[in-house]
């Protein structure tokens, strides 16, 4: 059965320690979220203070109970108006504790869920605890609803946790500071979850803080349904459907989350201090002595371009300095997408390129990471192959097995590993693996510094939304190699550690479809070993490891 209703977001901006005049702003906007049919209102975080508080003792003496004021409010406009409200609140918990905390009330006016923020910005650090109630959902008539907190959706786990315990609709009550928080991150774990997002946030000037907007509604496949414009204060409503409620499909075949490997994504529940990259963190590095010259190479053999062509410009890129390359999709399969005879073609052939790669990175001292298919035991792998200046130096099978090639496709049993070479701690994604947050992610904790991604695209989100939060998400270099024939084409690039200076990858770099296209960066490995995203707020050693445990569990 189908569940269809609306959803509002409001987008307003609480008044700092005037809890009564923070209850009439939210009766208004519930009202108008009313009056356009919302089931489903959101309010932003802190909605019941303010946010900006003077002190922790400021915070401490604004703070309520969720049985307070602020949420008895709440609860009788759910029972006036028969809706869902959820808000962002300053909590005064029951074990005394300060927390930045969600709640959700249904019509009757009963709290059905409760969560505190369990990753904290820098300002959140100064008054507030650590969230302890993990990622809670409630099944209600709407469907099944999780809740975050504004900065918890930079944190890839738990946006995928909620997914994991297959919530339909994530409710984001925020601040968000920054537009790509909204623009960016919000569409992309919508993306790559295959949940919806409601997304509420404040507009306005708080003390020293500037909250430009961006409340939204966003689908499973990131497209943006209703939006509050920016520095405005109002309200924005959207039409939620959920018809399928057991299947998270991609656009273009596969599933979001069937299609993942638990069984490899065991590092994601470690301990930090137990992980690889704890332990290089702690190694000295001088910068001086820790660059490289990357690039992505948009070459291929295709129906108009030959192997050797492809070659070719693979040496003109050594020959400008490239130390590090990778390779699109099926370099040496003239199809975007081999079927079982172009495979067994690849297969047996793959010796051969090896060998004149190898020569190409003797010639050059370069290393290329290079995608291909081998047989194994009478099965087809695609695998990526590394190869540097003293022959090959790993390789890498594919890790989740493609809608594409399933038919003939096997895939290895063992999950994802991080190549020491001369050039940096080298990991490799195969065309699908990087659709899934958690391949990027196990590769940042073995130590990764540069991700090398080998793609052949199927839609534009998979660069958009998908590519950056890759690299922000870990402070790693991302490198991705696509193939100009694939049915989204080109648009090569590398990301840095700490993304672009805007969140609108088409206009800052547009996509080049040209064949041939080398797209250099010289970059600083220095600049992955410093994971802080803002002052105090490291983007993998401040997680909670211990809330992530369905992630590597089997279904």
């Amino acid at each position: 059965m189908t569940i269809t209703f609306n959803a509002a977001v409001i987008q307003t901006l609480a008044v700092l320690g005037d809890i009564e005049a923070n209850i009439a702003l939210a009766a208004a906007g519930v009202r108008e979220a009313v009056r356009q049919d919302a089931k489903l209102i959101v309010l932003p975080e802190c909605m019941n203070t303010g946010y900006l508080f003077d002190s922790a003792a400021h915070c401490r003496a604004l703070a309520e109970p969720v049985d307070g004021r602020y949420c008895r409010a709440l609860a009788a406009l759910c029972r006036e108006y028969n809706v869902f409200i959820a808000s962002g609140m300053t909590e005064k918990a029951e074990d005394g504790k300060i927390y930045n905390s969600g709640v959700l009330f249904n019509p009757a006016g009963d709290l059905i869920c409760h969560y505190q923020k369990q990753f904290l910005a820098t300002h959140d650090q100064n008054w507030f605890e650590v969230g302890v109630k993990g990622n809670p959902f409630v099944d209600t008539e709407l469907g099944r609803l999780g809740l975050l907190i504004c900065f918890d959706g930079r944190i890839p786990e738990i946006a995928r946790c909620l997914a994991a315990q297959k919530v339909d609709v994530v409710i984001d009550m925020a601040n968000f500071f920054a537009m790509d928080q909204a623009e960016m991150w919000v569409p992309a774990r919508a993306y790559e979850n295959g949940s919806w997002y409601v997304a509420a946030t404040k507009s306005g000037v708080e003390r020293s803080i500037y909250y430009p907007g961006g409340s939204m509604i966003v689908d499973p496949q990131g497209r943006v349904q209703a939006k509050v414009p920016y520095d405005v204060h109002g309200v924005a409503t959207a039409r939620i459907s959920l018809p399928d409620r057991d299947r998270k499909p991609w656009q273009f075949g596969g599933d979001k989350l069937t299609d993942r490997r638990p069984e490899t994504y065991a590092i994601i529940n470690q301990p930090f201090a137990t992980t690889p990259l704890a332990a290089l963190m702690g190694e000295a590095l001088i910068p001086e002595n820790s660059t490289v010259k990357l690039a992505a190479v948009q070459a291929h053999v295709s129906e108009s371009h030959t192997l050797d062509d492809a070659l070719e410009m693979i040496e003109h890129a050594a020959l400008l300095g490239i130390r590090v390359m990778v390779l699109p999709a099926w370099f040496a399969a003239p199809l975007w997408r081999p079927d079982a005879d172009n495979a067994a073609l690849l297969a047996r052939d793959s010796g051969a390129v090896v060998a004149r790669i190898a020569e190409l990175c003797r010639r050059y001292g370069t290393i290329i990471a290079l995608p291909t298919v081998e047989e194994r035991q009478g099965a087809l792998l695609p695998e990526m192959v590394l190869v540097g200046p003293r022959g090959v130096i790993g390789r890498q099978a594919q890790v989740h097995a493609n809608p594409g090639t399933r038919d003939w496709a096997a895939v290895a049993d063992g999950g994802f590993q991080v190549f020491e070479t001369d050039f940096g701690r080298l990991g490799l994604l195969n065309d699908y693996d990087g659709m899934f947050p958690e391949s990027s992610r196990v590769l940042a904790l073995l130590g990764a510094e540069i991700i090398l991604w080998s793609c052949a695209w199927r839609h534009p989100n998979q660069r958009n939304l998908l590519a950056v939060p890759k690299a922000e998400d870990n402070r790693v270099y991302v490198v991705c190699a696509n193939r100009c024939d694939a049915p989204a084409p080109g648009g090569s690039f590398i990301i840095p550690p700490a993304g672009f200076p805007s969140w609108d990858i088409d206009a800052l770099l547009p996509p080049n479809p040209r064949w041939g296209a080398v797209t250099p960066l010289y970059a600083n490995r220095a600049l992955t070993r410093q994971k802080e995203m803002i002052p105090g707020v490291n983007m993998l050693r401040n997680r909670l490891t211990d809330s992530y445990g369905i992630l590597s569990r089997q279904p």
